[in-house]
């Protein structure tokens, strides 16, 4: 009972505590130590985790979690004659066994055995997400044995389903570093950038200044350190996407016992952590991963969003400009913009948006004019209408169906009582565009409230605050549609709820006064 109660409130080290305590008055039950092992293993106590699959393996020797625990300590040591027997043994359950065959894949290779490495990747079990997978592994050591041809064939059908471009873009540039074709992989690596926005950060950006710089990185890779890489694409690509984060952590903490130094599993196991509400945990994870790695960016991204939900926006704020020193770039530039934005200081985030400018070139951002629409939306709320109007006409040049860019200048009109007609059209067509959005929706029920249309507002503003029950300006605008109908009461509730929903400073003064005296005591201003 406390060890579910433990779980159920995501206290991975009570959780773990306690099954090992109740694991260890019943030594007889199966159940209970394969709980016990996997609490043991998300609270990352390895040396319990492997004490307890030792355990295990005596009540039942071929369990697929339990010799996984030990084959990959066996493994990461470099003992690939007792990893594989530790795995030839293993059972199948909960895809354990897709796992088990990579690491046992890569030990044989450790050995010198390559053919039956690659006999092995050939024959991954797990359908075809993983045999795609058992393809990558094969190229890899296709590669290595010097069969190009034969590796570029199977890296080919790898991207063709899209499985993990990153990685296999990353694997082909290692195997081409080897063989000295240093241009080569240069070219694959800027081919995959020019398609993908440039990769500002990240690995691919890292390789790329890396070997231009003529930086000596870790080409060649341990047996280890590739199982563990291919390890945690699945992890987080496959149970992270199905929702099965128990699993994912699982293989993601294994991933890391194989190599303690897997930024990128680092990175998704703090995202799986915050998905199951661990978010404390998941900070720490993200800060394990150190200011030269090449997942630095994203790992501070993600810290800093963890540190402005839980208002801690001075830290967040400092995260941030610490990563913009270190690695500038138009990523780091946009967030801290975005984060100026989110906390209404509008003076502080305009810079940043109006450096983004500047900097895209006219191309750019006629395919990418984002930095238009967030710039109109702090110009607007800045007072300078008419600016704002420019980069939202920018918008809508380049991006005609943008849903957010007609919402924002079709609702804008409608609050300041201009270009009605035109306004309508655009505010429609984004309904028609996002048919699900609250916001959108609230926005065409506004400017059939401003044109005194109330009861065809009430019913758009229900619909609204049915699908976005937490907006504070969609609830209030409800209050004001009730109150226009005469159903005073119902108004009050409505703004009491808006007024406990985070407004605005602005919102929450007009709905103090009219919780006070009612609508008619204020000319409400509503920004957004």
């Amino acid at each position: 009972m406390s060890g579910s109660y433990a779980y159920n409130l995501g206290d991975a080290a009570r959780r773990s505590s306690f099954y090992a305590k109740a694991f260890a008055r019943r030594p007889r039950d199966l159940d209970l130590g394969r709980k016990a092992m996997a609490a043991a293993i998300n609270n990352d106590d390895t040396g319990l985790s492997r004490r307890l699959a030792r355990k295990i393996i005596v009540l039942e020797p071929t369990d697929g979690v339990a010799r996984a625990v030990l084959g990959a300590q066996a493994l990461a040591n470099g003992q690939y004659k007792k990893t594989i027997d530790i795995l030839d043994n293993a059972s199948g359950g909960i895809g354990v066994e897709d796992f088990n065959s990579m690491m046992r894949g890569w030990a044989k290779y450790g050995l010198g055995k390559k053919k039956s490495a690659i006999a092995t990747f050939d024959n991954m079990q797990g359908g075809g997400y993983f045999e795609y997978l058992g393809k990558m592994q094969r190229a890899i050591v296709d590669m290595d044995l010097g069969n190009v041809k034969k590796a570029e064939k199977y890296f080919a059908e790898i991207d063709e389903v899209n499985l993990a471009p990153i990685e296999s873009t990353l694997a082909q540039v290692r195997g081409l570093m080897l063989r000295g074709e240093k241009d080569k992989a240069l070219e694959k690596l800027q081919t995959y950038a020019d398609e993908n926005n440039g990769s500002l950060s990240g690995p691919i950006r890292a390789f790329i200044n890396a070997i231009e710089k003529d930086k000596n990185l870790e080409w060649k890779l341990t047996p280890a350190q590739l199982a563990s890489r291919a390890m945690t694409e699945p992890a987080f690509r496959y149970y992270g996407a199905k929702q099965q984060f128990h699993s994912a952590e699982t293989f993601l903490r294994l991933a890391l016992v194989l190599d303690p130094h897997n930024d990128k599993a680092k990175l998704f196991l703090g995202t799986i952590l915050e998905e199951v509400e661990r978010n404390e945990a998941a900070l720490q994870t993200y800060r394990q991963i150190s200011k030269v790695s090449e997942f630095s960016v994203s790992a501070r991204l993600a810290e800093a969003d963890i540190l402005f939900g839980a208002d801690k926006n001075t830290e967040g704020l400092a995260v941030l400009e610490s990563i913009q020193k270190s690695h500038p770039s138009r990523v780091t530039q946009g967030s801290l913009g975005r984060a100026y934005l989110i906390m209404e200081e509008y003076e502080n985030a305009l810079p940043f948006y109006e450096a983004l400018i500047e900097e895209m070139s006219a191309d750019e951002l006629e395919n990418n004019p984002v930095p238009h629409y967030v710039r109109g939306i702090i110009l607007e709320r800045l007072g300078r209408w008419q600016e704002a109007v420019a980069d939202f006409e920018f918008v809508l040049k380049h991006q005609p169906d943008n849903a957010d860019a007609l919402n924002y200048l079709g609702y804008t009109w409608v609050d300041k009582g201009v270009n009605l007609t035109k306004a309508f059209i655009m505010i429609e067509k984004a309904v028609e565009l996002e048919p699900k959005s609250g916001a959108i929706i609230d926005s065409l029920g506004w400017a059939h409230y401003k044109l005194g249309r109330y009861a065809q507002a009430r019913v758009n503003l229900e619909e609204a605050a049915q699908r976005s029950p937490t907006s504070a300006t969609i609830i209030d605008h409800l209050g004001d549609v009730y109150w226009k109908l005469g159903r005073e009461k119902e108004a009050g509730y409505q703004w009491t709820r808006a007024a406990s929903l985070d407004p605005t400073e602005e919102e929450l003064r007009i709905i103090k006064i009219k919780l006070k005296d009612g609508l008619d005591a204020v000319i409400v201003t509503d920004k957004r």
